[in-house]
Order: structure tokens, then C-alpha cells, then sequence
């Protein structure tokens, strides 16, 4: 167990990673909750942040019908420091759901990001279906001045519809977290040609790469993820290798 992260900033400076984007994921109204509640899980990231300063952007992982979450997130962004929002919608509520406005309207508020997970959930009873883009992506349109990145970029059965979004609305992102896996059954030529699509459509400066790790370091650790992306080949510019590996997120995460 690497309870300060030590061991997650040793594999950052292995792959020239600056700065990670980190967070929990609020299960506990739909799979009981754990001994370590949301809100205390929430403050051992901010926590770990402060150890790392600078190496660390920790999200509030809240479920919005929670009791006291937004007195929680207020704290949490005013005294903490933390950095937005991460939304799992998979744990029973659906994003455009007026249950959730409060989090889109701080986001607005703060500029700060929501980090959204699309796609499946593999081995948990969550509701699937309630983690399609298309869900997120209406209350992106309802709320323009907050930024939405679509963690997984909707995986291997949503991401035509994640793509879609963050081609046309100005405010949702993509992120290439879980990729690893189906990088692996794809090989080199077929992702290659399938992330020049999400390039092509969507744009490089909509496209942010992720890990989501520690899950996914057993397909591909960090550091040869990234050097997959550096070593992308001629069909991709050395602009679009800079928005992906970094250019992207800082904008969005404002660095």
C-alpha cells in the first residue's frame, strides 16, 4: 500500500510525468460504504497533494445526492485546495439530472474541470447505461462555461458518441485513460489509425493522455504508455504529440 503516493511520483519522474490528476470514486450509496468514508477519503488526497506540491491536482470525488456534499465540496475546494470534481454516474444518477446541477454550477463557478467517467464498469454492479457520453454531454451543453472531460473517452463501445460531443461542443474533452488494454489487442496500426480518427474529428486539443492507474499498469505501465504516445509516428504532427502529452491539460486544468 502506498499510503503518501511516494511510489506513484517515483513512476511520474520514470515516464517525465509533471503532474497527475487524482481522485476516488464515491461508491458508497450504491455498493455500501467503506470503512474509510468519501469525505475522508477526499481529504487524504488533498493530503497527498500537499506532500507532492505541485506534482498533484486531487478532484473531489462526490456522489451529488450525498448528505452534506456540497457543504463537503465547499470545504474542500475553499480550504483544501482540491482542484474539481470527478462524477461517476454509474453508482445510480443520471448526469443531466437536476440532482447534479449543483456540481456543474461550482464548476462554473470556481473554473474548476469535472472529470467524468464514461463507459462500463468491469466486475462492479454499477448501471452501466447511466455512463453513455451522450448523458454527459447535454448537461455539457447546458452548462458551456464549465469543462467536462469524458475520462476513457467512452471506452471500446461509447467512444463514437464521447467523440461526437467533444467535436461539437466547445467544452467537453477526451481523455485516453483505459486505452491500454485495447491497445494491446488492437496493436500499434490499428489504435494508430483509430486515435488519427479521434484526432481528425475531434481535434488534438480536445485530447488529454491518462492512465488511470494503478488498475491498468498490469497491460502497460506509465512509463511505456507515454512512450507510446511519444513515439507516435509521421501521420501525427509533433504539435499534436504536445497537446495530448500535456498541452491539453493545461489549459483545461489552467497550469
Amino acid at each position: 500500500i502506498d499510503e503518501h503516493a511516494d511510489n506513484v511520483v517515483e513512476e511520474m519522474n520514470e515516464a517525465g510525468v509533471d503532474v497527475s490528476v487524482t481522485f476516488g470514486v464515491d461508491y458508497g450509496l450504491q455498493l455500501g460504504e467503506p470503512p474509510v468514508h468519501i469525505f475522508d477519503q477526499n481529504k487524504l488526497y488533498s493530503d497527498i497533494a500537499k506532500r507532492h506540491k505541485g506534482r498533484m491536482i486531487p478532484l473531489i470525488a462526490i456522489d451529488p445526492r450525498r448528505q452534506g456534499a456540497q457543504k463537503h465540496a465547499d470545504q474542500a475546494y475553499h480550504e483544501w485546495g482540491m482542484g474539481g470534481f470527478k462524477m461517476h454516474a454509474g453508482v445510480g444518477y443520471m448526469p443531466d439530472d437536476p440532482v447534479c446541477n449543483w456540481i456543474y454550477e461550482r464548476a462554473t463557478d470556481w473554473q474548476k474541470p469535472i472529470m467524468c467517467h464514461t463507459g462500463g464498469s468491469p466486475n462492479v454492479a454499477l448501471r452501466w447505461e447511466n455512463s453513455r457520453p451522450a448523458y454527459f454531454a447535454s448537461a455539457a451543453a447546458r452548462y458551456p462555461d464549465a469543462s467536462f472531460i469524458f475520462a476513457h473517452t467512452g471506452e471500446v463501445g461509447w467512444w463514437q458518441e464521447a467523440v461526437q460531443a467533444a467535436a461539437w461542443l466547445p467544452n467537453v474533452y477526451l481523455d485516453l485513460s483505459l486505452w491500454q488494454k485495447p491497445y494491446l489487442k488492437m496493436g500499434p496500426e490499428r489504435f494508430n489509425k483509430w486515435l488519427r480518427y479521434v484526432i481528425d474529428m475531434a481535434g488534438a486539443e480536445k485530447i488529454m493522455f491518462a492512465t488511470d492507474a494503478p488498475h491498468p499498469n498490469q497491460h502497460i505501465r506509465m512509463p511505456a504508455w507515454v512512450k507510446i504516445f511519444q513515439d507516435l509516428g509521421s501521420e501525427f504532427t509533433q504539435e499534436e504529440k504536445d497537446l495530448i502529452l500535456g498541452g491539453t491539460a493545461k489549459k483545461v486544468f489552467k497550469l
